[in-house]
């Protein structure tokens, strides 16, 4: 499997008529595919997690990048072992959480966990209702909402409700919110 040297980020310079343009980002010390990503603290630091390396396998390993230094530093292990395919998102107080994916058997997962960056440290959380790999996960809500800290799951599903298919006829999807 093909492994990128470098990480590449679009950003977008300011302006309606102003095209976003490609910048090459400092190599990681874990070249990786398949990994989860997000964007913490107003943008400035940039976590990438799990993944699958060079040989293929799933990697219980993460960095993040300050992107005003351009330096990477490793995270703990994720704490339920290797993981890619899994879903990343920024949550408050610099939180970062990680969720499904699939294991180095790819077997789907229903794990979740959060990054806690003042303390260094990795929690478990409840799992997801079922395991899901391929997810995305969006945060809902901001510190003045009343939804403050609720988190939209949006998971592909094999056998989807009469509900669900009408949302999206082509695809069974489920979104589920959870509070975090």
């Amino acid at each position: 499997m093909p492994v990128p040297e470098n990480m590449q980020a679009v950003s977008g310079p300011a302006g309606p008529e102003a095209a976003p343009r490609w910048e090459t980002l400092p190599g990681m010390a874990q070249r990786r595919v398949y990994a989860a990503a997000a964007l913490q603290a107003g943008g400035r630091l940039l976590y990438v997690l799990g993944g699958c390396g060079e040989t293929g396998a799933a990697l219980d390993s993460g960095e993040v990048l300050d992107l005003e230094s351009r330096t990477w530093t490793a995270l703990p292990p994720l704490p339920s072992g290797p993981r890619a395919g899994a879903s990343a998102v920024a949550l408050a107080g610099g939180r970062v959480m990680v969720l499904g994916g699939m294991d180095h058997r790819q077997t789907a997962l229903a794990t979740v966990e959060v990054y806690h960056p003042d303390e260094g440290r990795w929690e478990r959380r409840a799992p997801l209702g079922q395991p899901s790999m391929g997810v995305t996960a969006l945060e809902k809500g901001t510190c003045s909402d009343p939804l403050e800290s609720s988190l939209a799951l949006a998971c592909w599903s094999r056998a989807g409700t009469d509900a669900e298919a009408a949302l999206v006829p082509s695809l069974h999807v489920r979104l589920m919110i959870a509070e975090v």
